[in-house]
């Protein structure tokens, strides 16, 4: 198998080693929901917390949500600020309700604080891990039964090494079909990042520079 395969393959649950960079910076929107397509590119449509794909979901993106950092319960004046937004899925973001996050993941690696375990559980590695994990029940069984059960498939399809299992591990790496085309939107009060519409994966793969696998 390729090596961007199996690179893919072996970070499917890995935490990011630094901080995840904000390429987009749309403003203006009155509801924070008109933030979701920027998002979704900028967290690499999954959740920034269990690290779930929209591929893996039979509802794709509509199973993930919009997040802020600071809630708008305690901080209503950071209901549209971009930067106070993060993509998670539902269920994450339903768990955590609005309950202080211990750090920003856009401001410090959720490597340092997290990282994911062969039996599918998450280990926490600093007191703000556990905050974490305790705040969106990371260790939730079936969330804990379907990571090892999505390592089991992907160790099971590398050790083939066939056409067809490197086709089906394509499929369960690749990007979603419905990549956002940020450019045709207009944010009300303009994009403060212009320049990351450019490295958008819409625009990448029109490009054909989208990589098959992430």
């Amino acid at each position: 198998m390729s090596s961007p395969l199996l690179e893919a393959a072996a970070n499917v649950f890995r935490y990011p080693g630094r901080p995840l960079p904000r390429r987009h910076g749309p403003r203006g929107y009155a509801d924070p929901r008109l933030y979701k397509p920027w998002l979704r590119d900028d967290f690499c449509f999954r959740c920034v917390y269990c690290l779930c794909r929209e591929r893996w979901e039979p509802n794709g993106q509509d199973v993930f949500s919009v997040e802020h950092i600071q809630s708008q319960a305690t901080h209503p004046e950071l209901g549209g600020d971009y930067d106070n937004l993060l993509y998670a899925c539902s269920v994450c973001n339903a768990c955590r309700r609005q309950e202080p996050l211990p750090f920003d993941p856009c401001a410090e690696a959720m490597a340092t604080h997290v990282q994911t375990l062969a039996d599918g559980t998450i280990e926490a590695l600093t007191l703000e891990g556990r905050v974490l994990c305790d705040l969106c029940h990371l260790n939730r069984p079936l969330l804990v039964q379907f990571r090892q059960y999505m390592l089991e498939l992907i160790e099971s399809l590398l050790r083939k090494q066939g056409s067809r299992e490197a086709l089906a591990l394509q499929r369960i790496l690749s990007f979603p079909d419905d990549l956002p085309n940020l450019r045709s939107r207009r944010p009300p009060g303009g994009n403060s990042r212009p320049d990351g519409i450019l490295a958008s994966y819409f625009e990448r793969r029109k490009r054909a520079e989208l990589p098959q696998v992430y």
